[in-house]
């Protein structure tokens, strides 16, 4: 990802959430208005000519994925504010919207954004073009999760570093580096005990839909890196402090959010969401 560029996958990823509330009828695995706000209306009408391009395959399997990792880190949250936290990080936010649609309950969260500047700066550009008010509770904070120093980063923002909190980085470890990726674990597992961190992993891949996926990634400028081996995966964040490690595995999102639902995008098949608690 360049410097001055926002990314282009997380504008990708908000035009999959949109197609999910217009194309997917009535029963949603997450209802978000506000994102067809934030990706205004030039890019509702590019979206409704390619609607068919939107029932492929690959790119359904991909909008399951987008919608239902935010649908389980908001799930999740929702516990954690009821177990008594009360923070909420999310990293590499990209163009979520949860903080804008917020329900009542999340009016005691102290919500903070961190994200690569450019992607950021280009997130508030549209936040304002679309007249989308900033919550008092939320504030953002810039980072290059690849260079800068979490920890030093976050002292910065209006988070208690000395108080548990809830994490959430979706989309995003696939574009780090696995040095990058340790110094994130070492620090989230270091926070105070209930503290929560929800993710995506990525296994590696050979099928045809992902090849051509992680080609077109790759000349936008946001190669793949990092892929996991899930037991690998475990062991590596106990030892870096959390001291359990749910992995959301197929069977359970299909009896979760797929079983009693009339949902016109598929459960997924493979595993790629997790929930790690210090």
């Amino acid at each position: 990802m360049h410097d001055d560029i926002p990314s282009s996958t997380a504008v990708g990823a908000a035009m999959l959430r949109a197609a999910h509330q217009i194309i997917d009828g009535n029963d949603k695995l997450l209802d978000d208005p506000v994102i067809l706000k934030l990706i205004g209306e030039d890019a509702i009408q590019h979206l409704l000519e390619r609607k068919r391009e939107f029932y492929l395959p690959g790119t359904l399997a991909m909008r399951t994925h987008v919608v239902l990792r935010s649908r389980y880190a908001e799930d999740c949250l929702y516990d954690a504010y009821n177990a008594g936290i009360t923070q909420f990080l999310i990293l590499g936010a990209g163009m979520d919207t949860f903080a804008y649609r917020q329900p009542k309950w999340a009016g005691g969260l102290t919500i903070v954004e961190a994200d690569h500047p450019a992607s950021q700066a280009n997130k508030l550009d549209h936040l304002i073009d679309a007249g989308i008010e900033i919550p008092q509770n939320v504030s953002f904070i810039k980072i290059n999760l690849e260079e800068d120093d979490l920890a030093e980063v976050l002292k910065q923002s209006k988070l208690d570093l000395s108080k548990p909190m809830y994490i959430a980085c979706l989309g995003v470890m696939i574009y780090l580096t696995r040095d990058a990726i340790a110094k994130i674990f070492r620090f989230i597992g270091s926070l105070p005990g209930k503290t929560e961190f929800v993710f995506t992993a990525s296994q590696k891949r050979t099928d045809m839909w992902a090849v051509i996926a992680a080609e077109k990634v790759a000349q936008a400028g946001e190669p793949w890196i990092s892929h996991f081996d899930f037991e690998a995966l475990e062991d590596q964040l106990k030892m870096s402090g959390f001291s359990r490690v749910i992995f959301l595995d197929p069977a359970e999102a299909k009896r979760r959010y797929f079983a009693h639902a009339n949902l016109r995008i598929p459960p997924p098949r493979r595993c790629s969401l997790l929930r790690a608690v210090v």
